[in-house]
């Protein structure tokens, strides 16, 4: 019975059929280990079904949002506990879905009951629902276990491992039973840090060389398997006699996961050179830009299931094959921090940029780019636009949707030194939009920016227009990188990068004839450069996204 698709979940609930009733010991239990905090509370009960258990924690004082993707579910909860207050019934993939519908401000309580095993992504949707407990909430899964289901239904049960699995990373953990049930009650963060590790054996042979697949979804998720040695890894494995790297990542895809793609779709984006217990390693990063086919565990031997991770939650996997974690980090530079140093040789390739974000991500930059309106920062429709159209979350993979989107007056860092300054980031929407409003560029600008990042220099190439460009240059050269990697990925394929003083201007070979339409700086500098003189057009404008202190050069 273990349906994966919504369609027969719907049919399921339609028949009049759904799950055991919610036992007494369930009750008592959460009774006990999750009261109500004082003044009222608020629950959040995923994978509702007919709602008995919903209906249960309003009973407790809880305000209750419960939430099933399945319609016919929601019509028999609403039915049958029709005098039940305090529960909101919502139609929600916890999955897939948009979750605009939950409650902004979180929860002191998530529950989710009979259900965690049918999930196809766990750890991220766990996480994600970590993530919306308030200070001090708890999260309680109860879930049937195989030592207590017959084998022909434990594709509905967890064994010991996948139970250790949902545990890990949370501060405090309480195993409890009720009816053969397990009941997890986890607390504190469900951020268990990333970490490089090594596989236990050493690889045969003098040398090893391999190829490593970074594959996303439409929702511009990374494709990780849980593998049988207790960590995460990217398809991939060794190359086999003269294959290219390209050819040995498209063929691991498709022996690993069932996904298939072209070679032409593969492109080596960098080499790591390192060494496993001694022996030399030299692994090829492929990004793959298409593919096609259903995920699939077809290697159950080595893998006890592959998973779509959000990037924003990289960081918090927990054990991470070490080329896996380095090629994560070659492709969106800042998604795990703390690497050790490889030899990592970036190259230059004809990368296409990859589409894919959640539906979260359109409705957020959409009210950011409204909020921003409102403020009078970008009334005209090209820099309105810029700001509809270009996936900021995308030139910060490594922060969450709401912390990239936040339409307020604040930057996101993204580079640090050792003293913990900030030296890099991307500033806040509507500095950026009343600086590009003061450029009054026009259609086929050709501009430079002095200071990196990548989501700047990519609203100033939407508003340029397909025929205008951007150059943009920052001293830093993890900076440069960087910038180089984010908008080749989510880019118009308009901005050229370069490392180097940008006090000092761009590269000659980078300066369009008669100077650049506009400059803009995005750092702070206490005098206007020579170089920026030398370079701006007759008539163009510099600008200082830091002031907004705009300048027309005649």
């Amino acid at each position: 019975m273990a349906y994966v698709v919504r369609d027969q979940w719907q049919q399921h609930y339609a028949d009049g059929k759904g799950f055991r009733e919610l036992g007494e010991r369930e009750r008592a239990l959460l009774a006990e280990h999750a009261p109500v905090p004082d003044g009222g509370g608020r629950a959040l009960d995923v994978g509702c079904g007919t709602g008995s258990l919903a209906a249960y924690l309003s009973s407790l004082g809880y305000t209750v949002d419960a939430v099933d993707f399945a319609d016919s579910a929601l019509a028999r909860a609403r039915d049958e506990h029709a005098d039940v207050e305090r529960v909101r019934w919502i139609c929600l993939d916890i999955e897939r879905d948009d979750p605009a519908d939950l409650h902004e401000d979180g929860y002191d309580l998530v529950t989710m009951r009979l259900m965690y095993p049918f999930l196809r992504d766990r750890s991220r949707v766990l996480h994600g629902l970590g993530e919306r407990l308030r200070p001090g909430g708890t999260l309680v899964a109860i879930t049937p276990v195989v030592e207590h289901t017959p084998a022909e239904r434990r594709d509905i049960a967890l064994d010991e491992d996948e139970v250790r699995l949902l545990a890990e990373g949370w501060e405090t953990v309480e195993r409890l039973e009720a009816d053969q049930l397990a009941v997890l009650v986890l607390r504190g963060p469900c951020h268990t840090g990333t970490r490089a590790v090594e596989r236990q054996r050493p690889p045969t042979g003098l040398a090893v060389t391999g190829a490593l697949a970074v594959v996303a979804d439409e929702a511009g998720r990374v494709l990780l398997g849980r593998s049988r040695r207790g960590m995460w890894e990217l398809p991939g494995g060794k190359t086999s006699g003269a294959e290219s790297f390209e050819a040995a990542a498209v063929r691991e895809l498709a022996e690993e996961t069932g996904l298939t793609a072209s070679a032409s779709d593969a492109h080596v984006v960098t080499m790591l050179a390192d060494d496993s217990h001694g022996v030399p390693r030299l692994t090829a990063v492929v990004r793959i830009t298409a593919w096609s086919g259903t995920l699939a565990n077809r290697e159950q031997q080595l893998f006890d299931r592959w998973e779509w991770h959000d990037l924003h939650a990289v960081a918090c996997l927990g054990p991470v094959f070490a080329p896996a974690a380095q090629a994560l980090g070659a492709t969106w530079p800042g998604v795990i921090p703390g690497l050790a140093p490889v030899h990592s040789y970036p190259l230059a390739i004809d990368q296409p940029p990859v589409p894919g974000e959640p539906a979260e991500a359109v409705r957020l930059r959409q009210q950011m780019t409204q909020t921003v309106i409102d403020g009078g920062w970008a009334p005209s429709e090209p820099v309105q636009q810029a700001l509809r159209t270009v996936p900021r979350h995308r030139f910060v993979p490594e922060k969450a949707l709401k912390t990239a989107y936040d339409g307020g007056d604040r930057a996101v860092v993204t580079r640090r030194d050792e003293t913990g300054k900030a030296t890099s980031s991307v500033s806040a929407a509507w500095l950026q939009a009343d600086m590009l409003q003061s450029l009054c560029l026009k259609p086929g600008a050709i501009v430079f920016e002095a200071g990196s990042g990548g989501y700047n220099a990519e609203l100033i190439a939407h508003v340029a227009g397909p025929t205008g460009r951007v150059v943009t240059g920052d001293i830093d050269p993890y900076v440069v990188h960087r910038t180089r990697r984010l908008t080749t990925e989510a880019g118009s394929g308009r901005v050229t990068a370069f490392q180097g003083d940008a006090a000092l201007g761009a590269p000659s070979h980078l300066v369009p004839r008669g100077g650049f339409d506009a400059i803009v700086i995005t750092y702070n500098s206490w005098d206007i450069s020579p170089s920026w003189r030398e370079q701006v057009a007759e008539g163009g404008r510099l600008g200082r996204v830091s002031n907004v202190l705009v300048t027309a050069i005649h």
